[in-house]
């Protein structure tokens, strides 16, 4: 054996040792390079990202978190946040009163990504969210592979062509709220529209309205339940 080969073979012994005295479900994470908690993706999430609170900031609040310690930080913009929801797989942040952030860790073949959900607005704002998907090093997927955006119909049912026209005259530029379920099976999906138009264009077009629409994670992509 020459001493290139002897020197490999040390190493891979070397790290096969290692790998046996780290704790159980460590050396997993070791191996696969692509997992990553919701705990961790808040802390690492680049400032382009989340400007709003610092990394220092956000370890402030996991700590007080853990020591179930309410805790309100003050952010860049001079307001407050807060931690709602931290688990392993699932973290929910309030950001500012009309601001809020959720970030779900999702299994796929190859390990996790990460699908982060913005949502802006309060009784006076219609709620709307911005729904993005990262690998756990912050690098932007394109969210049409994990998850079609609904289009207004998805939320009707229409008996006849004059109906839809109605809703349309009247919809015209519809929002929407997301909300993932903190297992990352589900997420629900809202037209928010309905208290920011008149009384009476809303007795027009809620009768052909179905509520929430919910899509359903299957490994591969969140898909519409019919």
């Amino acid at each position: 054996m020459n001493m290139g080969n002897r020197l490999a073979t040390v190493f891979r012994v070397i790290m096969l040792s290692a790998l046996a005295a780290l704790p159980v479900g460590m050396s997993a994470a070791v191996q696969n390079a692509d997992t990553i908690s919701a705990r961790r993706a808040f802390v690492e999430m680049p400032i382009d990202i989340l400007d709003i609170l610092g990394k220092s900031t956000r370890l402030d609040m996991l700590d007080f978190y853990a020591a179930d310690s309410i805790y309100q930080a003050r952010n860049t913009m001079e307001g407050l946040s807060r931690l709602d929801t931290v688990a392993p797989r699932y973290l929910k942040v309030t950001l500012t009163p009309v601001t809020t952030l959720s970030i779900n860790v999702l299994p796929v073949r190859n390990g996790d990504i990460l699908m982060t959900a913005y949502t802006i607005g309060d009784s006076d704002q219609a709620y709307d969210t911005d729904l993005r998907f990262y690998t756990p090093r912050f690098a932007p997927l394109p969210r049409g592979r994990y998850f079609k955006t609904p289009v207004l119909e998805d939320f009707f049912k229409f008996p006849d062509k004059k109906s839809r026209e109605l809703v349309r005259r009247i919809v015209p530029f519809p929002t929407m709220r997301y909300t993932p379920s903190p297992d990352g099976r589900t997420i629900t999906a809202e037209l928010t529209v309905g208290r920011f138009v008149s009384a009476d264009d809303y007795k027009q077009i809620a009768p052909f309205m179905k509520g929430t629409i919910l899509y359903r994670w299957d490994g591969k992509r969140f898909r519409l339940e019919q």
